[in-house]
């Protein structure tokens, strides 16, 4: 699976196993990294992921994260990855899973 395709439980599974939690499974209702930002903002902090947003004229407004700092207010675009997401949390973990996995995890 694309990483830029996981959300819900299997988004929270690559988290969990990216962090070094032992998950058999994704279950739902387990670690809910997608949909807590108590869980999830350490993270995105941590692995210092800005994210931001944009607005496509196919797909709508969409959140953008990537790797770095911001430079005069824009994407740092030349990091290795950046990541879009339906909102500010999946972009960031999405980039977080991308970054300990690459483009796909299986």
């Amino acid at each position: 699976m694309y990483v830029d395709e996981l959300k819900g439980r299997f988004l929270d599974y690559w988290v969990a196993r990216a962090e070094g939690v032992s998950i058999a499974v994704p279950i739902e209702g387990a670690l809910r990294y997608s949909s807590d930002p108590e869980l999830a903002k350490p993270i995105i902090e941590r692995e210092r992921i800005y994210i931001g947003s944009i607005c496509d004229a196919e797909f709508g407004n969409l959140s953008i994260a990537s790797i770095g700092e911001p430079d005069g207010g824009h994407l740092p675009f030349a990091a290795d990855c950046y990541c879009l997401g339906d909102n500010d949390l999946e972009a960031g973990l999405r980039c977080f899973v991308y970054s300990r996995y690459g483009p796909e995890v299986a």
